[in-house]
């Protein structure tokens, strides 16, 4: 697996589909996991290529995370541990205001709903430090493409066929989709991102952060209609396309 990342951001921007969870944390995110980037590859700092904004955030984030931070998160095992890292306290500190001011009405940003985004960003901050091969290409829907290049999830990359097997198998690929508990799903997701990347499988961190928010809205109760507004649901129906062509 190469360590070469090409480019950290797309030349085109994020769909609507990748950050509809992520909202306006998108730029954030893309600034704090390129810090990251910046330390493991030492030769040469990447250069943002999304505007003000993520330039603020990534001069934001060179000056509050250093390499020891980053290699104490890197040596996380849980997302408790993930909590009192230094890069991670970074990251909320820009995230937590963020949050607070899109929501309409400031005061619906109640203890039950900061205590499940304070555990999604978690989640985000620990599977994302996996990711060290980066996909910035954002796929869009339009007339006349096949399903599986309608998006750029997880499951499209775990349900590639190598050879005549999933990149991920159907049984790993179940048991990340039936987990119920969150430290159980997150444990899980950071394992299975880190056997793609071994796998030298290249991995869009906006749509994995989106869709990790995505599952933990789905965990705090009221996020879907119909059971195909579920991550899992999605992601099920996503690999076993990619599965079976």
């Amino acid at each position: 697996m190469t360590d070469t990342i090409d480019k950290v951001a797309s030349t085109n921007p994020p769909t609507k589909q990748a950050t509809r969870y992520l909202g306006n944390c998108t730029s954030i995110v893309m600034a704090w996991h390129q810090r990251l980037l910046e330390i493991k590859n030492k030769a040469q700092q990447l250069q943002g290529e999304d505007g003000e904004a993520h330039s603020a955030y990534l001069q934001f984030f060179r000056t509050t995370i250093s390499a020891s931070d980053a290699a104490k998160l890197k040596r996380c095992q849980h997302m408790d541990d993930v909590a009192m890292q230094p890069a991670f306290i970074a990251l909320w500190q820009q995230v937590e205001p963020t949050l607070i001011k899109s929501t309409a009405n400031h005061s619906a940003y109640s203890h039950k709903v900061s205590d499940n985004a304070f555990a999604a960003w978690l989640a985000v901050t620990w599977v994302l430090s996996q990711v060290r091969t980066v996909d910035d290409r954002y796929l869009v829907a339009s007339a006349g493409k096949s399903k599986r290049q309608l998006n750029n999830t997880l499951a499209r990359v775990a349900g590639q066929r190598d050879s005549d097997r999933p990149l991920i198998t159907p049984l790993r690929f179940e048991k990340l989709i039936s987990a119920r508990d969150p430290n159980n799903f997150v444990s899980l997701l950071a394992r299975m991102v880190a056997q793609l990347q071994q796998q030298g499988q290249a991995i869009n961190v906006v749509w994995l952060a989106n869709d990790i928010l995505h599952w933990f809205a789905d965990y705090q109760g009221s996020n879907y209609r119909t059971p195909k507004d579920k991550l899992t649901v999605q992601w099920s129906l996503t690999y076993y396309q990619m599965y079976s062509d």
